[in-house]
């Protein structure tokens, strides 16, 4: 694999991780109050102002606070991680945010290993070990050593949660991902990409799953030049969430011959691209 395909391997990893928390050693309650932040993830697609989407995600432990405090320290941690992530996908392109925010990935991964480190495997919750692979697979997209370093990392996590939890769909879009970019020489595999992608659809335990795992196989199929399915894959997931700009922004690039990857390398050159094609069809925003 090229220096230049293992990075963009991790860029797509940062920008379509997929983070849930749904496993057996987490209490309702907390299982409760993990499920509505990704819900609110999910139901942010549809805000139109990046700024919005972070104040909701910084307003969340504040609107829950009395659940909120009641978590746990594993629970805890993953909340704290989930809120750092999505708000990075809407900050990472704020003057001054990288930095800052590279920062606060290689603290919170530090405090994950920190954590995992007093566990055995026999205790491990596959929601501790994603999160892991999650926090690892953004810290590691801002410098080509980590990527040479940690890229393994992340896949070696995505099945420690999948050994704990076989039916774990967070998982198994994530690890999709990693086989449909890692090169055949160290185990990339089309096949196992679409396996994991429909294996992650019929196991979605909430909405919330089901739209990210709809959302990545829609764009696997695209790749794969199977337009029709990857447009109803789209289409289900307007249904699940009705006004998402996300499930619009892959519409309008799959229109113009663009899958998601290809909006991620070159998102600056495409989002004008998208300006010229609403205009030529008389397309309202």
């Amino acid at each position: 694999m090229t220096m230049k395909r293992y990075f963009l391997m991790a860029i797509f990893v940062l920008t379509s991780t997929v983070p849930s928390f749904a496993g057996k050693k987490i209490t309702e309650q907390e299982r409760a109050v993990i499920d509505a932040f990704w819900n609110l993830r999910m139901e942010l697609t549809c805000l139109e102002n990046k700024t919005d989407a972070v104040i909701a995600i910084n307003k969340f432990p504040e609107d829950n606070r009395e659940e909120v405090e009641k978590l746990g320290k594993e629970a805890s941690l993953l909340l704290e991680s989930l809120m750092m992530m999505e708000r990075y996908n809407y900050i990472y392109e704020f003057p001054g945010e990288n930095r800052e925010s590279r920062k606060q990935f290689v603290e919170m991964r530090g405090k994950l290993k920190e954590y995992l480190e007093n566990k055995k495997d026999s205790e491990l919750t596959p929601e501790i070990c994603l999160c892991y692979a999650d926090i690892t697979a953004y810290y590691m997209a801002y410098s080509i050593k980590d990527i040479i370093f940690n890229g393994t990392t992340v896949k070696k996590y995505q099945e420690k949660a999948l050994k704990v939890n076989p039916n774990f769909a967070p998982a198994m879009i994530n690890l999709a991902q990693w086989y449909y970019y890692a090169p055949k020489l160290f185990g990339g595999s089309k096949d196992a990409t679409r396996e994991w992608q429909v294996k992650s659809i019929q196991c979605s335990r909430t909405k919330a799953e089901k739209f990210y795992a709809k959302t990545a196989y829609s764009q696997f199929l695209f790749e794969m030049k199977e337009y029709e399915e990857s447009k109803k894959q789209l289409d289900e997931c307007e249904e699940l969430c009705p006004g998402s700009n996300f499930v619009k922004l892959l519409k309008e690039q799959n229109a113009m011959g663009n899958s998601l990857n290809d909006y991620n390398k070159q998102r600056s050159k495409l989002l004008k691209s998208a300006d010229d094609y609403r205009k030529k069809n008389n397309i309202k925003e």
